[in-house]
């Protein structure tokens, strides 16, 4: 199993601890221009593939840039603004240029601290007033100089045929992107080049490609379960058709997303979430009416593993799982880090859906919708003897819930931009005889 350090600290900054916590400030240069399509040739949707990895645990996606195309790891994180890579070691292209810190694309950013002015990328030569931005990253231990590199202009990828398989692959002239420095990579995944922001902004990746090839502003993600195995992200739309022959966009439930709901300088996206269900039994997320007000600052997080909760309610939440599975004759082990509730895996039962424990749902913005979580997306086997419940305690300040990686696993989530709306499935499993990895990959 990795291994997942937690620190107790606010939910804000914990969920962006992973990789932007305020720390330090570096500077990306960013090459802007409107994303155009390289033909005349309009697909229907494109498609990227996910994959897990097994040290760090994050998804990872795969894009081709520059002249000549080079294929490029990159950590999804769907909260993030930009797609940015490293241009400081090895990022050689022919097809580039930066914009001017007054054009339309720089002025697109809505999260990032921009800047602009002239910078050399040899000594003596200037270029510019180029658009900088600034980003603050809590795993690197110095402070680095921009690097004035131009970078790619290209971006290519899969299309999608009828929301079933992957077709060829189509192109997008003058995508937008940051071009960072090395140092930026501490903490990720090894071999990646930087990172793909899935935001809602006008500069991430689903919406530059959907304007590039006038699609729906809706992409879908479905992340794997294995890191052996690969999972997809649809642009585009529906329908989403894993074999063998399962249309997702039929089994969607629907509840309205936010962002910046109070101010935040984030780019997270917000769902409401009144209580959360073990059984029959129910826990409140909130205590008085301020917190009550805030009530919808529950955050879908693809940067953390597991879904994070505020001491007060994971104390509950962890005693009336506890108590539950002891009725199942399910007994409590020694806690392995980060889990503090864990169980003897052997009194586990399996079905359809997987592990037989009991069922967690989360209650939406109405009563009768309900984001069900069964033992596929709760339980985490450590060992052949021992499970725990894939939720960990966050701290007395942090947010009330923070929903991670592993509870999105197996579960296909759209995410509607123009209308602000969040889709989602409960655990694809046997029920359906599918699996996010079920996308047919040409």
């Amino acid at each position: 199993m990795a291994s997942f350090s937690l620190t107790h600290q606010s939910s804000n900054s914990y969920s962006s601890s992973v990789f932007f916590s305020a720390i330090l400030f570096l500077v990306f240069i960013v090459s802007f221009s409107n994303a155009q399509p390289a033909s005349s040739s309009r697909p229907q949707g494109v498609v990227l593939p996910v994959t897990k990895d097994s040290s760090t645990l994050q998804y990872l996606t795969y894009i081709k840039q520059g002249t000549p195309l080079v294929a490029e790891s990159l950590v999804v994180n769907l909260a993030g603004e930009i797609l940015w890579v490293d241009c400081q070691e090895g990022y050689v292209s022919t097809s580039n240029r930066s914009l001017n810190c007054l054009g339309s694309e720089c002025l697109k950013l809505q999260k990032i601290s921009k800047s602009c002015g002239p910078y050399s990328a040899q000594p003596g030569r200037k270029t510019f007033n180029t658009c900088i931005i600034f980003l603050r990253n809590s795993f690197s231990g110095t402070s680095t100089e921009p690097f004035n590199y131009f970078i790619s202009d290209v971006v290519s990828t899969q299309s999608c045929i009828n929301g079933s398989k992957s077709g060829p692959n189509v192109t997008v002239r003058n995508f937008s992107f940051g071009c960072g420095s090395t140092s930026l990579l501490k903490g990720l995944a090894e071999r990646v080049k930087g990172m793909a922001g899935f935001g809602p902004f006008g500069v991430s990746v689903p919406s530059q490609l959907s304007l590039a090839f006038r699609i729906p502003r809706v992409f879908a993600m479905c992340l794997p379960s294995s890191t052996s195995s690969k999972g997809v992200i649809f642009i585009g739309g529906g329908p989403y058709i894993m074999q063998p022959g399962n249309d997702l966009s039929t089994s969607l439930t629907y509840t309205p997303f936010y962002t910046n709901p109070i101010a935040f300088s984030t780019s997270e996206y917000y769902i409401q979430v009144n209580s959360i269900k073990i059984g029959e039994a129910k826990i409140r997320i909130y205590s008085n009416s301020t917190e009550y007000r805030f009530r919808i600052l529950t955050t879908i997080n693809t940067l953390i593993p597991y879904t994070v909760m505020r001491t007060s309610i994971y104390n509950q939440f962890s005693s009336i799982f506890s108590e539950q599975a002891k009725a199942m004759n399910i007994p409590r082990v020694a806690p392995v880090a980060p889990f503090g509730n864990c169980f003897d895996s052997r009194n586990i039962s399996g079905s359809w859906m997987g592990a037989v424990v009991p069922m967690i749902s989360l209650v939406l913005h109405k009563e009768n919708v309900v984001w069900k979580i069964f033992g596929p997306n709760s339980m985490v086997s450590v060992s052949d003897e021992v499970s725990c419940l894939g939720f960990v305690d966050g701290g007395n300040d942090a947010n009330m819930l923070v929903i991670g990686g592993y509870q999105l696993e197996d579960n296909l989530l759209e995410f509607n931009l123009a209308k602000m709306r969040l889709g989602f499935t409960t655990t694809l499993g046997r029920r359906r005889q599918t699996s996010c990895s079920n996308f047919g990959f040409q």
